[in-house]
């Protein structure tokens, strides 16, 4: 969407917050939002894989914006793809000058040259994954990005919070993004912590959406756990899920991701964990759509030492494992 002239990149609606000042990011429809369960309602404002864009002006910019709480990573400035800056973001409104770097011309020959993912002349800040960021005011001479100056092709990434981004060190460093960028893709971020339920009518709202040429699935770590969630009540919500969204886009690639390494599989534990990944491997097998792919999750996050300490999420050199195996299966895949 278009705000101010610059574009909020993965950002599908502003919402006015009930209380304070500004307004939040939300990733999808408000109206949908508030359908879904507590996890993912609260998630879908946070703003994972979110960014403002734009074309600068000489007369440089800035940006005034604050997180509810101390924002878990940095804003972070790149000029197309090169980094510039990190900003930490806190509660109390936060000004970010940005303006063009004096070499542009040198990272414009170098973007050219290396044909890198985005224009030297796009301007790009990217936002804290979590929590929930509040726009304040934005100013400075700046115009819409221009076509060309953004990949080509777009990855949508829908999953729980290691889809979200949880526990990378910066966003451009989550898995989702990481996978997007080695692909040479752009990112459309639809991981809500805690929330991936797998809802039937965001699996409408998705296969409905026209603006991604493949997607990755990751389902199980949001309900594995939760008593309301047996394997056939998960059986079910993929069941729909992924039918819907490989069947309206059989042109597309849809890779359907099961659990990652996690805590129940290092300590023995016996839980759902395998009935769930039979799930999605079955659910996938069963459609046989020829773009239509199973992915063990097991296979992307391979040991313990890609974990951090609640044996769940990913460290970052976990989140960089998933990504690099990732990409490898989806070029394998596709004959890349």
């Amino acid at each position: 969407m278009i705000w101010n002239n610059a574009e909020l990149y993965n950002v599908v609606e502003l919402v006015q917050p009930e209380k304070g000042d500004g307004l939040s990011l939300s990733r999808i429809p408000n109206e949908l939002r508030l359908t879904l369960n507590d996890g993912a309602r609260m998630c879908a404002l946070h703003a994972a894989g979110c960014e403002v864009r734009f074309n600068p002006g000489d007369s440089g910019v800035k940006l005034t914006l604050s997180s509810e709480a101390r924002a878990t990573t940095p804003v972070e400035v790149y000029q197309g793809s090169f980094q510039v800056s990190t900003h930490p973001v806190d509660t109390s409104p936060t000004e970010i000058a940005v303006s063009k770097p004096p070499n542009l011309e040198t990272l414009r020959k170098v973007t050219e040259r290396e044909g890198l993912l985005f224009d030297a002349g796009l301007t790009r800040i990217v936002l804290p994954y979590i929590p929930s960021v509040r726009l304040f005011d934005f100013e400075g001479d700046v115009s819409p990005p221009r076509p060309g100056q953004v990949p080509e092709t777009t990855q949508l990434s829908y999953g729980s919070s290691i889809t979200h981004g949880a526990t990378a060190t910066r966003s451009t460093g989550a898995y989702a993004m990481r996978t997007a960028q080695l692909l040479g893709h752009d990112l459309v971020n639809l991981g809500f912590g805690g929330g991936a339920h797998c809802e039937s009518q965001l699996a409408d709202y998705i296969a409905g959406r026209q603006d991604w040429d493949l997607a990755t699935l990751e389902m199980g770590i949001n309900m594995v756990r939760n008593d309301s969630f047996s394997v056939e009540v998960f059986r079910e919500r993929v069941g729909y899920f992924v039918e819907k969204m490989a069947g309206d886009h059989q042109d597309k690639w849809i890779f359907c991701v099961d659990l990652f390494t996690f805590a129940d599989d290092i300590l023995g534990i016996k839980g759902k964990q395998e009935g769930f990944r039979e799930v999605v491997r079955s659910t996938v097998e069963d459609l046989d759509l020829p773009r239509l792919k199973y992915i063990d999750g097991r296979s992307l996050l391979r040991g313990v030492s890609g974990l951090t300490f609640d044996l769940v999420h990913p460290s970052p050199s976990g989140m960089e494992e998933i990504a690099l195996n990732l990409s490898r299966e989806i070029r394998g895949a596709m004959g890349a």
